[in-house]
């Protein structure tokens, strides 16, 4: 069994805004927006609402590539990972967006051995469209992806488990986790359950907290 596992949300977490919110700004504009502005009062930001967004790019996928790396990461997200494998830790990367535009900013950052466990996605039509995998052990039929199940799966290998995330989709994993460290939305939704965390601005911030418990060096 190894000592920790740090998992972690990607969109609004290791990144400082959700992809789906860069493709609404920079190409769909006011109707975008309001698009999105409509969604929330009714329904849960899930795969139908951003295979919608994704697939109305209408760029090439050389074009998408270039958004991909454009991606605003956490400048400090690169050295917390390193120092976490350096303790014996793991560092998952768990979304409900797709491992597609994932992958691509890892690999373009040289971000290796960090576990990605996400929806399969595909350049289609001038878009991204994401593939959810019914048959996954993971499979949420509201999100496509059930954080909570994967924290659960992956604990037995560890000794203990960190998450950190932002919004809805993240509630499950941090009631799963043995600490947490929230922001955004995640941190109204867990006050109100009345599950203790650990409010966080960017990773310097968690690296700090876990310094000072010991469990980083």
């Amino acid at each position: 069994m190894k000592k920790f596992a740090f998992v972690s949300d990607f969109d609004g977490t290791l990144s400082s805004r959700d992809f789906y919110h860069i493709i609404i700004d920079k190409y769909m504009g006011n109707g975008g927006k309001e698009f999105y502005i409509e969604w929330k009062k009714t329904k849960k930001i899930n795969v139908e609402f951003l295979n919608r967004i994704f697939g109305s790019i209408n760029l090439s996928e050389e074009q998408i590539f270039d958004e991909i790396i454009k991606i605003p990461i956490d400048v400090h997200a690169k050295s917390f990972i390193n120092n976490v494998k350096e303790n014996n830790g793991d560092f998952y990367i768990v979304s409900a967006g797709t491992s597609y535009y994932i992958k691509i900013l890892l690999e373009y950052l040289g971000l290796k051995d960090v576990k990605v466990i996400s929806m399969e996605g595909i350049y289609s039509k001038g878009g991204i469209e994401i593939i959810p995998d019914s048959s996954s052990p993971y499979y949420s039929d509201i999100f496509g992806l059930d954080k909570r199940k994967v924290v659960e799966s992956i604990r037995k290998d560890y000794e203990y488990i960190f998450f950190a995330g932002d919004s809805e989709p993240d509630l499950g994993a941090a009631k799963a986790a043995d600490m947490v460290y929230a922001r955004g939305e995640l941190e109204e939704l867990l006050r109100k359950e009345g599950i203790g965390f650990t409010a966080f601005s960017d990773f310097k911030q968690i690296e700090k907290d876990l310094l000072e418990k010991g469990w980083l060096k």
